[in-house]
């Protein structure tokens, strides 16, 4: 069988260069030896990088979260949508413990993964949950309108393609894959789209010269998807990333794509095709305005320690007071909040379509500001 290293270069061979969002959407969704389509395992402390997943108080947290939303928003029915569900892990703790308040059984699921053996793997976790319904794409959710609830994501924006660009002078340039002597390499030249620019100038960057940058196109498809399906409620996210004045940054010079593989930073993001993660930091800057396009306002912008401590203060006094497990609960409680750990590393965004007149705990901890989206954030 031909290896995806094999078939993404001869590809490349025929074309001559490929914009690297292409190449990377390859090496992580390709059919064939895409790296989250072979199958569930790539997180964890035997896999290739630790998350929030991980921590089971998260799911407590978050459905927590989701109780909250659900009784401001009034409705009988809650629909949850959740973007790169991966085995159902994260799922199946929030449905356990809305099941342990009496609550599932009015709520709904709509899991999107585009790995085929991770969905079996979601749907044998989930199968004693009832109105669980499992997708391979966001289109696949095109037929459904209308829904109250909310679509939430736990590091999937970060691994959609992103487009490499660096400026030049006053000229904005591509960098392009291509082999040369047998190995892949990056190549400038002009960009492939006029969007590239479009979306820097929406979040106020200018690149200094010499510096590189990662657009991520992807996420203005996938948040008017989100905008078609969502009539009512919230658009939950917690990612890497930061602000466009913090993700643009001028000492990021080399930009913030990163490729990881066995918690290891790997040297180039081009090599072993498929086997590796590759990421690149969250513009939120960007992703709030495209939520503005699609009728969404953001309510809450914070790292996610000060967020989960306004959020779900009753939950976390609840684990630390928890000393049964030699104290994990207290421990996964410092590993979600404290600022050297995951609670420093991701930002929550939180953005509300029609729910004017709501508020949420979590709003305590917002700093909107930093988003520099200042005319999206006047409160209706």
């Amino acid at each position: 069988m031909i290896s995806l290293d094999q078939t993404v270069r001869e590809e490349i061979r025929r074309r001559g260069r490929v914009p690297f969002a292409e190449f990377m959407a390859w090496a992580l969704t390709h059919p064939r030896g895409g790296y989250y389509t072979t199958g569930p395992g790539r997180t964890g402390r035997s896999g290739d990088f630790l998350t929030n997943v991980q921590v089971p108080l998260y799911a407590e947290l978050l459905a927590h979260q989701f109780c909250e939303m659900w009784d401001a928003l009034g409705s009988q029915r809650f629909t949850l949508v959740e973007l790169g569900g991966n085995d159902g892990a994260l799922a199946e703790g929030i449905f356990r413990e809305l099941e342990s308040r009496g609550r599932h059984r009015s709520a709904s699921l709509h899991l999107i993964e585009a790995s085929p053996a991770a969905r079996v793997a979601a749907r044998k976790r989930l199968s004693r949950y009832p109105h669980v319904h499992l997708h391979a794409s966001l289109e696949d959710l095109e037929h459904i309108a209308g829904v109250e609830g909310c679509v939430y994501s736990n590091e999937f924006f970060d691994a959609l393609p992103v487009h490499r660009v660096r400026r030049i002078g006053n000229r904005l340039t591509e960098l392009y894959v291509t082999e040369k002597e047998g190995r892949l390499v990056e190549d400038p030249g002009d960009p492939s789209t006029p969007q590239l620019a479009a979306a820097l100038a929406q979040s106020g960057v200018l690149l200094a010269d010499g510096q590189e940058g990662e657009v991520c196109l992807a996420a203005g498809d996938v948040m008017a998807g989100v905008g078609r399906i969502l009539a009512r409620g919230f658009l939950w996210t917690a990612d890497y990333g930061g602000s466009a004045a913090e993700v643009y940054a001028p000492h990021r010079v080399r930009g913030t794509l990163r490729s990881f593989s066995k918690h290891q930073l790997a040297e180039s993001p081009l090599e072993a095709v498929g086997e590796r993660d590759i990421t690149a930091h969250v513009d939120f800057t960007r992703l709030a305005r495209l939520g503005a396009a699609e009728g969404f306002r953001p309510l809450v912008y914070a790292d996610q320690g000060p967020y989960w401590i306004a959020a779900g203060e009753a939950v976390l006094k609840k684990a630390v007071e928890d000393l049964s497990e030699g104290g994990r609960r207290g421990r996964e409680v410092r590993q979600l909040v404290h600022p050297g750990a995951f609670g420093g590393a991701f930002r929550i965004l939180i953005q509300g379509k029609n729910v004017e007149g709501i508020g949420l705990r979590a709003e305590t901890a917002a700093r909107l500001q930093r988003l520099g989206a200042g005319d999206l954030v006047v409160r209706g």
